[in-house]
């Protein structure tokens, strides 16, 4: 057996994983990074073990998850979406829970009070399907998908022993496959779904008339098997649907062996009329989160202002008044009056609300946006306290730490996002984000790979695979992914703007200097500023790139809403395309003030 690779000081450390010796230090109490002693004092010689420090990496910022599927098929038509989409994250507040919804027919339920199931291994993967609206009431079709969606966040609060899909995840893994909604699934359907998502088990299920009210079937089977380890047929009425959904919830816990929830959790508040707006509402925004149609979005207001209309006290109806009227003020030109409208219903809803996790997300993104981090931190850490196994509340408490250039602690909760069930192409993008400005350029394109598999055909993914291929000098390779792009969205700014920055690593100065020219905004000139910086760096231009880089950090917020050029982004050694920056005096001054910001915010904001 060979011996261990052993780096042998803060030195060998520090340019193993790319970082100067003050940030290992740092990462070694508060992250864990295993650090040993040769006597154990605090002044003692250090060492580290390479497999150790991989394994850390792996741990800490990049959890082992499920296998990827199968590489999907390409759509015949090639969509593009917002480049803000990937730079942002408070407006896909909830796209990763939930989406468009598909239905389910050929049932067939039993009831077993004694599972059979023994978990072993690694951690069950479950797949819960839209159920089926078996009532020929089209007023609960939005049971279909608000029962299922709210099942999936139920599980996931045992994500400790269960990864359980997120609904966006099924429906894109049913819509890559030719099923819709409404189908009638066959054994055949059921074992494709399984196999495209690696899920081990499948919850399906089905509503009936039950006299005047209504009734759940519902049953837990694994995967290609016929025999269920788990049924049940639960009546009610349609306002006793959130007592019903938690009692599934925990059937299918005891199913698995996984410790349940003493009490169900807590009801919305509001009447059965504004229930039916409000989740057909969410069902549309599910819809709007991918095709970011302005009909929908419009849909979607209409909805929730009568959900409100018919129930004033339904807090639930200005939650959603406020994620939809976030999603106009981020798409639409981040109109004052919108914001306005935004922060009136987010504000109302936490005053009926006050300790739902969600209501202070809302709270936290107003501050946010007013640049009030203090007041952000404290309803974000609040919420995280109410609901810390949420995935909205996780990503949610990611992306905060990402804006302000924590980037550690947010690639950290977007793994956990993900490990429970919830890799849609924008989370593993926001930790692909995470990654490549922490420079692991090793971490970054496995997320970019899942999200092609995932959306095959948006063209910022490639151009972001073609970003992290000329920061790590694999030119052709980056040359191939900018064609891709090309096909997907001819003259996309971002393509013209990483052609400029291959140009520029390749040598060739007036390709890149045009590239420059035309990837300008006049109206946000800090956007391509990651590029343009880039760029004139690797030319030689010194002023013009920290020009840009001074203005980026004076003036991104109010263009992007975003704290740019933090410190783990320039203090990343790997990133070449800076190095004839970084003997600069003015270099050196910007990095320190931004090391200063940086160590600030890991003091205040530490509790998160």
């Amino acid at each position: 057996m060979s011996s261990r690779e052993v780096l042998q000081s803060w030195k060998e450390i520090s340019a193993y994983l790319g970082r100067d010796i003050r940030t290992c230090r740092r990462w070694e109490e508060p992250l864990g990074l295993p650090i040993h002693r040769l006597d154990g004092s605090v002044k003692a010689r250090v060492l580290a073990y390479k497999d150790e420090i991989d394994n850390w990496l792996n741990w800490r910022l990049h959890e082992r998850e499920i296998a990827p599927a199968p590489a999907a098929v390409p759509s015949a038509s090639a969509k593009t979406r917002s480049p803000m989409l990937f730079l942002r994250r408070w407006y896909i507040l909830a796209a990763f829970t939930t989406v468009l919804v598909i239905g389910l027919l050929g049932w067939r339920a039993i009831s077993s009070d004694h599972p059979r199931f023994v978990p072993t291994g690694d951690r069950p993967a479950l797949a819960v399907l839209p159920f089926v609206n078996g009532t020929d009431d089209q007023g609960l079709d939005y049971l279909q998908e608000s029962v299922p969606d709210h099942l999936i966040r139920n599980l996931q609060r045992s994500a400790e022993h269960l990864t359980v899909y997120s609904l966006e995840v099924v429906a894109e893994a049913m819509r890559t496959i030719g099923l819709e909604p409404g189908e009638s699934l066959t054994p055949d359907d059921l074992a494709a779904i399984a196999a495209r998502m690696g899920a081990g088990w499948l919850l399906i299920g089905r509503f009936a008339r039950a006299g005047a009210g209504v009734r759940i079937d519902y049953e837990v089977r694994e995967a290609g098997a016929d025999q269920a380890i788990k049924g049940d047929h639960l009546p009610g009425t349609e306002a006793d649907i959130a007592g019903l959904e938690a009692r599934i919830a925990n059937g299918v816990r005891r199913a698995f062996g996984v410790p349940t929830f003493a009490r169900p959790e807590a009801l919305q508040g509001c009447s059965v009329e504004a229930t039916r707006y409000y989740e057909t509402a969410r069902a549309v925004e599910r819809k709007y989160t991918l095709s970011l149609s302005p009909t929908d979005l419009e849909k979607m207001i209409s909805l929730l202002s009568q959900a409100r209309e018919v129930d004033p006290a339904c807090p639930m109806a200005y939650l959603g008044l406020g994620d939809a009227f976030q999603h106009r003020f981020a798409y639409d030109g981040r109109d004052p009056e919108t914001l306005r409208l935004m922060t009136e219903n987010y504000r109302r809803a936490y005053e009926m609300a006050p300790e739902r996790a969600e209501t202070n997300i809302g709270i936290g993104w107003i501050h946010f946006f007013r640049r009030d981090n203090d007041q952000a931190y404290a309803y974000f850490k609040k919420a995280l306290e109410l609901d810390q196994t949420s995935l909205q509340v996780l990503m949610d408490v990611g992306s905060f730490l990402r804006s302000i250039g924590i980037l550690e602690r947010s690639a950290e909760y977007y793994s956990r996002v993900i490990q429970a069930g919830g890799p849609t192409a924008d989370i593993l993008m926001l930790r692909a984000w995470s990654y490549e400005h922490m420079g692991l350029y090793e971490s970054a394109p496995a997320d970019l790979d899942k999200m092609v598999e995932l959306d095959p055909d948006d063209f910022m993914t490639h151009c972001i695979r073609a970003r992290v291929l000329v920061l790590t000098k694999r030119y052709d390779a980056a040359a191939a992914e900018l064609a891709m792009a090309e096909t997907l969205a001819p003259g996309a700014g971002y393509i013209v703007a990483v052609r400029g920055l291959l140009a520029a690593a390749q040598g060739d100065r007036k390709a890149a200097l045009e590239a420059v020219a035309a990837a300008r905004d006049l109206d946000r000139p800090v956007r391509y500023t990651y590029y343009r910086s880039r760029i004139y760096a690797l030319l030689g231009m010194k002023d013009q790139a920290l020009g840009d880089i001074e203005l980026a950090i004076e003036r991104g917020f109010d263009d992007v809403y975003e704290y740019l050029y933090c410190f783990p982004f320039l203090n990343n050694i790997r990133d070449h395309s800076y190095d004839q920056l970084r003997g600069d005096p003015r270099f050196i001054e910007i990095l320190r003030r931004q090391e200063q910001t940086y160590v600030r915010y890991l003091g205040e904001y530490g509790g998160l």
